[in-house]
């Protein structure tokens, strides 16, 4: 008797509900994603096998290669950061008093600082596209004996904190050919100020087992 063949038919799978996901998996990922920004200051950071990873809001000192200091703050800690640097420190640093809100608003978009504070008036008297190029030649915040001004700002910023009951931490992030003497003076600051707790951002060096 003979077979009875049944006829082959081809498969169609409509893509048109899968392209339709996939478009839309893409539009989250690119609005909810959160786009490194660029650093002023490049340093070649030294490794180390630590994990821990650095939080988002934390005070950042940075130090390059030549030994220039220089301060990261949080985008929502930078006003309330100066504000408490005049309070504090205005009798020391009379420029800061000539500050006007717009000038003290303004200090938002400076995300990185690195200049001696008696030029913040004249800086902060500059739109934002013209901060942003002079960010790419700061000379850094004077961290020598005779005018060390990075400890005032560290203890501005910290008090910002404290005041709402958290401890922001702090963390110096070093090039792996800085002068060594320059991280000393630094950590001199900040212990005449009774800050003994900061870490040390380093790149991870390779797996941990």
């Amino acid at each position: 008797m003979p077979k009875v063949k049944i006829p082959k038919k081809s498969v169609v799978v409509d893509m048109t509900a899968m392209c339709d996901v996939s478009f839309l998996l893409l539009a989250f990922f690119i609005l909810t994603a959160k786009f490194r920004p660029t650093e002023s200051v490049m340093v070649d950071t030294p490794t180390s096998r630590a994990t821990e990873q650095v939080k988002e809001d934390i005070i950042t000192i940075t130090v390059n290669k030549e030994g220039g200091a220089y301060l990261t703050l949080f985008s929502t800690r930078r006003v309330p950061t100066l504000n408490s640097l005049i309070e504090r420190y205005g009798e020391k640093y009379p420029s800061l008093r000539t500050l006007t809100k717009d000038q003290i608003n303004n200090f938002g978009n400076v995300e990185t600082f690195g200049f001696n504070i008696n030029q913040l008036p004249s800086l902060l008297s500059k739109s934002k596209d013209e901060l942003i190029q002079i960010e790419k030649n700061m000379p850094g915040i004077p961290i020598d004996s005779v005018d060390s001004q990075i400890g005032d700002w560290v203890n501005a910023a910290r008090s910002t904190g404290l005041e709402a009951g958290i401890e922001v931490p702090i963390a110096i992030k070093g090039d792996k050919s800085t002068n060594v003497v320059a991280v000393k003076d630094i950590i001199e600051a900040l212990r005449k100020r009774e800050i003994y707790r900061f870490n040390l951002i380093t790149s991870l060096e390779g797996r941990v087992d």
